[in-house]
């Protein structure tokens, strides 16, 4: 019953932070709830916590959109890479892709500095790789699980067919370069890069008919989109049915 009601004050507690709008620190109250109450398989709960984390994560997501957008902090060679110290203190506020060399090492890091020192800032897991012609593909990953080849020069066509599925690959030439200030624009492009990561994951999710690995893999979408309404939306869904199934069913 204790962890039942710290369970309850989880969620008010992070309730209350929304409404402060101090939405990182909603979050991670919110996240913790949601992580407890799927180990005790408490549907009724989860029915009710995915939609104000939801509205956390999208208010984080609108934050880091409204700061500073840089989608080119690419390594140049093994030796040239990313240093995660310097872009964490140079882009507090932001919307970044940060790519190593054939290693999403640096991006990983960064991403730890901004959660440690609490900051409105997401990045892409991404890698750089030299491709023929001395020029530079930008290979996207949806998690930091994903295991990469080595980055030896090849064709574009080598890379791609070593590469695990569900990466995005991009040519240098694709992304901008600079730094921007977050406008309308720079949020809709990123948004779409976003959705090219989460859409595979999503739609997996919506082919499970057993609704407890529904929910597995709707969580997964949002390991690779922390943000991703629709999977904030689906899990409530279902989890609200789960729990409107174990209220009709008969006890012993």
């Amino acid at each position: 019953m204790a962890e039942s009601v710290d369970l309850q004050d989880l969620c008010e507690r992070g309730s209350e932070q929304l409404i402060r709008m101090e939405y990182l620190t909603a979050e991670a109250t919110l996240a913790h709830a949601e992580s407890i109450a799927w180990g005790n398989r408490d549907f009724d709960t989860l029915s009710r916590l995915y939609m104000p984390l939801q509205e956390a994560r999208r208010q984080r997501r609108q934050r880091c959109g409204e700061g500073i957008v840089r989608l080119d902090l690419l390594a140049t060679s093994p030796i040239d890479q990313p240093q995660p110290e310097q872009v964490a203190g140079e882009y507090p506020n932001a919307q970044l892709l940060v790519a190593g060399w054939g290693s999403i090492a640096p991006s990983l890091r960064l991403r730890e500095l901004q959660r440690e020192r609490a900051q409105y800032a997401e990045t892409f897991l991404a890698a750089v790789y030299p491709i023929d012609g001395g020029q530079r593909a930008i290979v996207i990953v949806p998690t930091g699980d994903v295991g990469l080849p080595a980055a030896d020069s090849r064709s574009i066509d080598a890379l791609l067919a070593q590469l695990p599925p569900q990466c995005i690959v991009l040519h240098e030439n694709e992304v901008p370069t600079g730094p921007r200030a977050g406008t309308f624009e720079t949020y809709g492009a990123v948004m779409s890069l976003w959705e090219r990561l989460h859409l595979p994951f999503l739609a997996a999710a919506d082919m499970q008919a057993n609704p407890i690995q529904q929910i597995e893999h709707y969580r997964r979408t949002i390991d690779v989109d922390y943000a991703c309404e629709l999977a904030h939306q689906k899990l409530s869904d279902v989890a609200k049915e789960l729990a409107r199934q174990s209220r009709l069913r008969p006890t012993v």
